[in-house]
């Protein structure tokens, strides 16, 4: 599994110019870097009026958009998302590390970004979290950077989070009886999905064997 380290912190602590001094450092160790971010207060990524946003105005339960160096999917939910969630929406294009936004009530490791002015207290408890970062002088109970050192906390990580094993997961697909080949662009693709899907069920944490059987049915046109 893809390892995913949340960064948290108050109300204006800087969580997000951590992350852009952060993620270079981590491209500079060779790492694959994806980005979660929850936007409490939802978000917009098109201009008013064009033809993508009108799309984006109908009832269609996803719209994507794709360009000249870029796509981006938007998916309608009835309730706001979880990180498991979101993961799962992610294509996998060979990321060995998520870095997600906020998230304080996940499962998932954190990172807590402090500011002496905003109180000395943390957000959350030490023994659930990785590392702080901190712009005073105090040490606390896990691993303490400096918020200038984007480096060394992007050393901890790297060393703390190693990459998945390379190789790639045993897909066998087969397609009315046939057995189809898969490359590895399409096992990552097919793995990480249902991987990410898995995430967000109760009850399933780590599974080593999956077995998944669709049976299509036929719509009235087809018959």
């Amino acid at each position: 599994m893809i390892p995913v380290v949340c960064i948290v912190g108050k109300h204006n602590s800087g969580k997000t110019t951590l992350l852009e001094r952060l993620i270079p450092c981590l491209l500079e160790r060779g790492r694959r870097i994806a980005v979660v971010k929850h936007a409490a207060h939802g978000f917009a990524l098109d201009r008013e009026g064009t033809d993508s946003w009108r799309l984006n105005q109908t009832d269609a339960e996803a719209v994507v958009l794709g360009g000249p160096g870029g796509a981006v999917t938007f998916c309608r939910v009835s309730e706001d998302t979880t990180l498991p969630q979101l993961l799962g929406l992610l294509p996998m294009l060979g990321f060995d590390l998520v870095l997600a936004e906020g998230f304080k009530r996940s499962r998932y490791p954190k990172v807590e970004v402090h500011r002496s002015e905003l109180g000395p207290d943390l957000l959350l408890p030490s023994e659930e979290l990785e590392a702080v970062v901190s712009d005073g002088d105090r040490t606390f109970a896990v691993a303490t950077f400096s918020i200038s050192d984007a480096g060394g906390l992007a050393e901890f990580l790297d060393k703390r989070f190693g990459r998945p094993r390379p190789e790639r997961d045993a897909i066998r697909l087969t397609v009315d009886g046939e057995e189809i080949p898969v490359n590895a662009f399409a096992s990552a693709v097919i793995s990480g999905g249902i991987l990410g899907m898995l995430s967000a069920l109760k009850g399933v944490k780590d599974p080593e064997n999956i077995r998944i059987e669709v049976r299509r049915g036929r719509t009235e046109d087809s018959r």
